[in-house]
């Protein structure tokens, strides 16, 4: 039969059939789709020039019913699937789509299985290029096949090559096109298949964060699915509308179209409630509601829209908290701009502490290190962890508000940060200064009780190792128990990245000493000049029954004269300290303080150049740690005698020997906690 095509008003010529291939297959895909399809299949094969030989597009949709053929394919521009089937598609094509086949092939013919009254049917179509205005269809035949669907096959086919028509071409196209299909009805398990392989929506959408929620106002339910894209999208962030059957009524963008953001997203919203209210769209853009009526409507959208939004903030709070981790490691490990914190306990807790503020500043408003330059971002944060390492903390809040509006929830969820931080770095500064004073308690029994059971090697250095915060925070422990020309060759490695020393040490007998601790940091000191100096401390450590004689003092100033030798230790920006301690001092040493008394420094014995040589006794390293933590121990009120009966408690079967070695391993284990 030929069927004579009804043209409306415009010529088939110039009515705006897309010369895209893309956009072309898409529209015959959509057919399907309108055609209540839930597989569609892409086949092709490429000929022997590269090119497509062969391409057909198939569905298991509704068919084409013969009967209503003239309403469908014999009238131009006046698609009924398009009024009557889903309608959820970006444009309707009104019947143009079935002609897009020209821009890539010559002829396409449609084979339908159609339900009618008395069972299945079958029978093709035809169209060509250069007879538009014919429609050849064979009459229908009752067919052999069980389900319904239609192929359609393209005859002659041009432009399409290997490449355009790839796979990895193909799928990021329809995905900007399906995904959102895909997705809402994918209870439906619907499928789009690439020469058997099926795209998947999940590569263009953010499956973890889009959600369906159902809303009942009044007694009216809405579907709400919130799609949140892995990609940027073209279109502006919309709620759309739709009535029960799944036909647009209106669309409007949401209120979080922020540029710095990059949280795509759209809204599709269901019900009833838009049931017999047509053309709504130019009304809602307007921002207004008169089209529902009675006024409960009115109502009933208005409570509708803020729900949509609080869903949406939810959401973006999650997104800006993913978001905020990124950001911050990159502030640390890219962009370097985040302040530095010394490798302690009280160091990382300050780091904890900023990132922690830092995120939620993040969350709260990206604008605020939106495209920042690095020096801009670093003075910003350096400024942030001043204001939170003092008694100004509670203002960061207030400076924070001067710079973005707070809604009344970000203002409190902000300030619960800034409590909970500082409730928590208190707690951990408690566990902290109780696990270093454990320690001091230890040695304490170590030193004084069981003084002829321990030895530096196997208890007080063991101790040292892994407390070296005794002789200064902003040390960092470079070897232990290891010989000179090892320990210096770590002091290169750490610093500076050096392996071999061999070619850079001379050659001295004094490198075959051992050095109990050798601790060592690059801090820059500043100095009357305006420059910087680099500090550096080795320690030598003897039994608590050795007294700090002339032959201790002797062997701590060999390892000062071995490193003043080297040519690559001795630069004027280089500063050391060598220190000794025992728990006694004999006299002997202890006269040569008057000489450096002027120098205000306790313990200072020898001072060559830019090398210091102090002596101490161990009650002089307690009472330094103490009086360094003045402030918090009177706070704490620490109990001191109690405690230290708890610690021997725990070794109370132990004697001699054997309870120093436990007091050591209970001391180093507190490590863990201090650390």
């Amino acid at each position: 039969m030929i069927m004579p095509l009804s043209v409306k008003n415009q010529s088939i010529e110039t009515s705006g059939i897309t010369n895209d291939y893309k956009e072309a297959l898409c529209e015959f895909i959509w057919n399907g789709l309108e055609a209540h399809a839930t597989e569609i299949n892409i086949n092709f094969y490429h000929n022997a020039a590269f090119g497509v030989g062969k391409l057909s597009i198939s569905d298991n949709g509704d068919g084409i019913s013969y009967e209503e053929l003239s309403d469908t394919f014999g009238a131009f521009l006046a698609s009924k699937k398009n009024l009557m089937s889903l309608q959820m598609k970006s444009k309707a094509n009104k019947g143009k789509g079935r002609f897009s086949f020209i821009t890539f092939a010559r002829s396409a013919k449609w084979i339908t299985v159609y339900k009618s009254d008395i069972g299945m049917k079958e029978y093709e179509i035809v169209l060509e290029n250069d007879k538009k205005e014919i429609i050849n269809c064979t009459g229908p035949k009752v067919s052999v096949k069980r389900e319904t669907g239609t192929t359609v096959e393209f005859f002659d086919i041009h432009t399409l090559t290997m490449e355009n028509m790839s796979f990895n071409m193909l799928e990021p196209m329809l995905l900007k096109e399906y995904a959102w299909f895909l997705y809402l009805f994918k209870n439906r398990n619907i499928r789009i298949y690439v020469n058997g392989e099926p795209i998947n929506y999940e590569k263009y959408i953010n499956t973890k964060l889009s959600e369906k929620v159902i809303k009942t106002i009044d007694g009216v339910k809405f579907e709400i699915n919130l799609v949140v894209w892995q990609e940027s999208i073209k279109e502006k962030f919309c709620n759309y509308y739709f009535d029960s059957n799944d036909a647009v009524k209106g669309k409007e963008t949401t209120t979080f179209n922020r540029n710095t953001i990059d949280f795509n997203h759209s809204v599709f919203v269901k019900s009833e409630f838009f049931d017999n209210k047509d053309n709504i769209n130019s009304q809602l853009e307007s921002e207004q509601v008169s089209l529902f009526t009675p006024e409960n409507d009115k109502k009933n959208f208005k409570i509708l829209k803020s729900f949509i939004a609080s869903f949406i903030e939810k959401k973006l709070g999650i997104y800006l908290s993913q978001r905020a981790d990124d950001a911050v490691k990159k502030m640390i490990e890219e962009r370097k701009t985040f302040p530095i914190f010394p490798n302690d306990a009280y160091g990382r807790m300050r780091k904890r502490d900023l990132e922690t503020v830092t995120k939620e500043m993040y969350r709260i408003e990206p604008k605020i290190f939106y495209k920042l330059k690095p020096i801009q971002e670093k003075s910003l944060l350096g400024f942030l962890n001043l204001l939170l390492s003092s008694e100004e903390r509670e203002n960061v809040l207030n400076i924070i508000e001067q710079i973005v509006e707070l809604s009344p929830e970000q203002r409190r969820d902000f300030s619960d940060i800034l409590k909970k931080t500082k409730l928590e770095n208190i707690i951990e500064s408690i566990k902290f200064i109780e696990d270093r004073y454990k320690v001091i308690e230890l040695l304490k029994s170590i030193v004084y009780d069981l003084t002829e059971f321990a030895n530096e090697r196997n208890h007080i250095q063991k101790i040292i190792e892994h407390h070296f915060w005794l002789f200064g925070e902003q040390y960092n422990l470079a070897s232990a128990d290891q010989r000179m020309q090892k320990a210096l060759e770590n002091y290169i490695n750490i610093l500076y990245g050096e392996n071999d020393i061999n070619s850079i040490l001379m050659a001295d007998v004094e490198q075959e000493r051992r050095m109990d601790i050798f601790i060592c940091h690059s801090r820059e000191i500043e100095t009357s000049f305006e420059t910087s100096l680099e500090e550096n401390i080795i320690v030598e450590l003897k039994a608590p029954k050795v007294p700090l004689s002339k032959k201790v003092l002797r062997q701590i100033e060999d390892y000062m004269d071995f490193v003043r030798k080297q040519p690559s230790y001795n630069s004027e920006f280089r500063r050391w300290k060598f220190i000794a301690v025992c728990k006694e001092i004999d006299e002997d040493v202890k006269s040569r303080y008057e000489a450096f008394k002027d120098k205000g420094k306790i313990g200072l014995v020898v001072q060559v150049d830019n090398y210091e040589v102090y002596t101490y006794t161990w009650d002089d390293v307690f009472k330094s740690f103490e009086l360094r933590h003045a402030p918090i121990l009177k706070r704490l009120k620490y109990d001191r005698e109690q405690l230290a009966e708890a610690l021997l408690d725990e070794v109370a079967g132990d004697e001699g020997r054997e309870k120093v070695n436990a007091l050591t391993e209970i001391a180093i284990s507190a490590v863990e906690n201090v650390n």
